[in-house]
């Protein structure tokens, strides 16, 4: 085996997990998914154990050592490695890093999803040079990386971001968190796709297909309206309360392009009576952004933090 180190990054989501092996110029060498669907709880921390083994045998068959594994989740306590509460993965005080260290004997660097992918996006990405920004990610549920003065915001206890737990209509609807009312319970892709069905859709439909039929299809029109409505009324306070020189928007609802951009551009215009609104931009990094963040930690984790200040992603 070779010297050559690489981290083993995985992001863990809503719908799936995402891996890579990553070297130290920052160079995605492999990469592979493990869906997850309706999986909950363990069986979700197996999948996650079943995949990291998985890259760990790929890179040794590549001559590759792995230094280090990084792990990056919702609802993550970053100093201690622990997953306080992630609603669409059934997990609450998880202690993922304690754990997964025994059972790779490598160091585990653990990272907030989306809080990551935002610092990623600042590095390399559509934030690069911005010192105040907000990144936010609409895919399964929602949050946002927030970072003031070149500072990502991470709160006392580790919790900020959760923007998608932001309530935005009073006595709402029902959000998997127990509160009411949040914003991810209205425009998250899951939402979308689950207020689509309890009105009678189509259950084949996905977001993509509902947003896409949104001009010619009253009930994906009314659904994608009200998305659009509570993700504008989350824009505007998330802008009232930070003052971000831009909003970087990711996760799998970006791919609609205009679909998206332009009703919730207008939806932050119109809230926001005496201000301009921070442009509103699309991730340049798309997924892999919170693989490279996830990957960036780990080598900071070992000692390499300098070779991750040499990347050139873009």
């Amino acid at each position: 085996m070779t010297s050559d180190p690489v981290v083993l990054a995985v992001d863990i989501g809503g719908t799936s997990l995402k891996g890579a092996i990553v070297d130290a110029s920052g160079r995605l060498l492999h990469q592979e998914a493990a869906h997850v669907g309706h999986l909950q709880g363990e069986a979700i921390f197996d999948q996650l154990r079943d995949l990291l083994d998985r890259l760990r045998k790929e890179s040794e068959s590549r001559g590759l050592s792995a230094r280090a594994a990084a792990l990056i989740a919702p609802g993550m306590d970053e100093v201690n490695g622990r997953v306080m509460f992630a609603s669409n993965l059934g997990w609450r005080d998880l202690p993922l890093r304690h754990r997964l260290e025994p059972h790779l004997a490598l160091p585990v660097a653990t990272g907030h999803d989306v809080r990551t992918a935002g610092i990623a996006e600042g590095r390399f990405g559509a934030a690069r040079g911005a010192r105040d920004f907000a990144m936010v990610m609409l895919g399964t549920g929602i949050a946002a990386a927030l970072v003031a003065n070149g500072q990502a915001i991470s709160g006392a206890r580790g919790m900020g971001g959760e923007f998608g737990h932001m309530p935005v209509i009073p006595n709402g609807e029902l959000c998997p968190c127990g509160q009411r009312g949040c914003l991810e319970a209205y425009g998250s892709a899951g939402a979308i796709v689950r207020r689509y069905r309890a009105a009678g859709g189509d259950p084949a439909r996905t977001a993509a297909e509902i947003v896409a039929a949104a001009e010619t299809d009253a009930l994906c029109g009314r659904i994608w309206r009200e998305a659009v409505e509570a993700l504008g009324h989350g824009l505007v306070t998330l802008t009232m309360l930070l003052d971000p020189a831009l909003i970087v928007i990711g996760g799998g609802l970006a791919e609609a392009g205009a679909r998206l951009f332009d009703p919730v551009g207008d939806a932050l215009r119109s809230g926001l009576a005496w201000r301009d609104p921070p442009p509103l931009v699309a991730s340049t990094l798309g997924a892999a952004g919170a693989l490279y963040g996830a990957a960036a930690l780990g080598f900071e984790r070992i000692g390499m933090g300098d070779a991750v200040q040499r990347w050139r992603i873009m």
